[in-house]
């Protein structure tokens, strides 16, 4: 399943967020992949998409950082998956 994420980070929370990254990295439990994520050029703001085995997965995954952001996660499927749904159920 797929998953994207959107995080603000709070201005009083910047230093310690990126501080945080270059300490330990985004560490993907089992049942996570990383498939891309990007950094807002005022370090406000990322957006990543991950590939994961279950909700659960996720929420370990974004847990640790949950004192410092806000996330906004959601399920979701590329295009090719909504076709398929979309033809099957006309």
């Amino acid at each position: 399943m797929l998953f994207v994420c959107y995080v603000t980070i709070d201005p009083e929370s910047r230093d310690e967020v990126i501080a945080r990254f270059k300490d330990d990295g985004i560490v993907e439990p089992k049942g996570v992949k990383l498939i891309g994520a990007w950094i807002a050029l005022t370090q406000q703001e990322t957006w990543s998409i991950f590939e994961a085995d279950s909700a659960e997965a996720i929420m370990k995954l974004f847990e640790p950082w949950t004192d410092l952001n806000v996330h906004q996660i959601a399920p979701v499927m590329d295009f090719a998956a909504l076709k398929k749904y979309v033809d099957a159920n006309d």
